[in-house]
């Protein structure tokens, strides 16, 4: 089994040769400290139970590398033996049901047409990962197992992954009428810091030189007012406040309105040159 998790790791999961030995050892030492066979997973109790074990002798960065690494092992397991569907009718009407009905729910919470879509969109996904299962039989190891899949195969960002995690978790919650969130030991996208690349006010104006009409306009408001491009094409003339300056945007994020500064260059006598 453990030759097998070898091509895994190096063709999947991405990890160098140099340090496969160690994901064996670790492995190795849970599974005997445990005394589970190879060829079953093992419950999150019984891998915190050896990490808190294994704490007591190595370094903190050896116990993150072993929680890491069988996590990974877990998912491995779990992608094994999988069986082609015996009736894939029956399943695609079912799960077609649970689209519809998460569109519902969606809706009767007042959520954003752009939520509903991204949440579909990983709904799909996840049906497509979890192949012949039905959403009945799904259970908190399936979540766990395409959050993995997420970040170990797909290399996605955190941001994304928590996004796919939220979309799912609504749909076990308030569609399937399950609470799984304890129970999701999944391995977790790595977080990467970037400075942001931030143009200069010269360059921006260059780039606005560039531009005419109402794009120009659109641009004009999108960077003054701190606008997101869906919060600007619902902007109407009444949210527009020339005396105090402001800009009101209904309905942004989170389905909340708020105010923002106009700044003076788009003024009315600016905005009728443009």
């Amino acid at each position: 089994m453990l030759d097998q998790f070898k091509g895994y790791l190096t063709e999947n999961a991405h990890i160098q040769s140099k340090y496969i030995p160690y994901y064996f050892k670790w492995i190795s030492e849970c599974y005997a400290y445990l005394d589970v066979s190879l060829e079953q997973g093992i419950s999150s109790e019984g891998k915190q139970q050896f990490l808190r074990y294994m704490s007591r002798s190595y370094k903190e960065w050896q116990v993150k590398q072993a929680d890491y690494a069988l996590r990974l092992y877990n998912f491995f397991l779990s992608r094994q033996g999988k069986q082609p569907p015996s009736a894939w009718a029956d399943i695609e009407k079912e799960w077609g049901m649970v689209e519809d009905e998460t569109r519902k729910v969606l809706r009767l919470k007042h959520r954003s047409l752009s939520t509903e879509k991204s949440y579909i969109t990983w709904l799909r996904q996840f049906r497509g990962f979890v192949g012949p299962e039905s959403p009945g039989e799904l259970e908190g190891s399936d979540l766990q197992n395409f959050l993995t899949h997420l970040a170990v195969e797909r290399r996605v960002s955190s941001a994304t992954q928590s996004q796919a995690l939220n979309a799912i978790v609504f749909v076990y919650r308030h569609v399937l009428d399950k609470d799984i969130e304890n129970v999701i030991d999944a391995v977790r996208a790595r977080h990467k810091r970037r400075l942001p690349v931030v143009l200069t006010a010269q360059e921006v104006e260059q780039i606005f030189d560039k531009m005419s009409g109402i794009h120009r306009l659109m641009a004009m408001l999108i960077y003054g007012c701190g606008l997101r491009l869906a919060e600007c094409l619902s902007l109407r003339i009444k949210d527009i406040d020339l005396e105090r300056g402001v800009v009101i945007v209904r309905a942004g994020k989170g389905d909340k309105d708020r105010q923002t500064i106009l700044p003076e260059c788009l003024s009315v006598e600016r905005i009728s040159q443009t």
